[in-house]
């Protein structure tokens, strides 16, 4: 059975959207769908925000379904320059990052199954969306502002910058599960898509007290959140592209 895993709803709608819907499951903040996709088995879950949820929502799929591959799907932050809103990244490398002395240094590192990413990589020309093969890199929090982000990508040769890559990376590697992650690009390094790392809660829910708050006392921000709002959708469109390939390939 293929599970696909994504923090939001945003990040996964297209899918369900596809998906013959036979059993929903929630628990531990994270909600599973059960059913049929591309004509197979497949489970899709709204794992949530950051380590903890993803952990959670990726053990409990496992104690409950025999799950043969794993894609770990959704948005992300480039780090490279040359990548621009929409692109995807499929990543053959994950690292996970933690601050030591005001410095990026490793947690850990995993990697893509390599047939997985071979699947990937054909006819990848042909989709509607730019797409190039990469490393992605982990962290704890999520950091709206790129200068807290400063070295991230000099020290892991990253690409990307997520919150859950890693993490089910590393259980689906301790159970020998094939497994691969794609990201796609909402936000570059030349933006700065602040509030969002104060407004959000780690099930992607916007915190409406807060962001009134925070909109009230920033305006600015306002303008922030149609720019995110219309990079998500560009983004959106070609996550689904890329992960819709794949899917058809296994």
């Amino acid at each position: 059975m293929l599970a696909l895993l994504g923090a939001f709803g945003q990040e996964i709608v297209d899918l369900r959207r596809r998906m013959a819907v036979a059993e929903v499951v929630t628990g531990r903040g994270c909600k599973l769908y059960r059913g049929k996709l591309e004509n197979r088995d497949a489970l899709l879950v709204k794992t949530g925000m950051g380590k903890e949820r993803a952990e959670n929502a990726t053990e409990l799929m496992l104690e409950r379904y025999p799950v043969s591959a794993i894609i770990s799907l959704g948005f992300a932050g480039a780090l490279a320059p040359e990548l621009s809103i929409g692109d995807v990244v499929i990543c053959s490398t994950l690292h996970c990052a933690r601050k030591a002395d005001d410095k990026w240094v490793s947690a850990g590192a995993c990697v893509s199954d390599e047939r997985l990413l071979s699947l990937a990589s054909q006819g990848i020309d042909n989709i509607p969306a730019r797409c190039r093969l990469g490393s992605s890199v982990s962290v704890l929090q999520l950091e709206s502002s790129t200068k807290k982000l400063q070295g991230l990508a000099e020290a892991f040769h990253a690409h990307i910058v997520d919150m859950e890559s890693y993490w089910i990376a590393r259980i689906a590697s301790s159970r020998q599960i094939p497994f691969i992650a794609i990201r796609s690009i909402s936000d570059t390094a030349q933006e700065n898509v602040q509030p969002f790392d104060r407004i959000l809660a780690p099930d992607g829910r916007l915190l409406a007290g807060k962001a009134i708050w925070c909109f009230v006392t920033h305006p600015q921000y306002l303008i922030n959140t149609f720019t995110l709002y219309r990079n998500v959708r560009i983004a959106r469109k070609s996550l689904y592209a890329c992960v819709s390939h794949l899917v058809n390939r296994m």
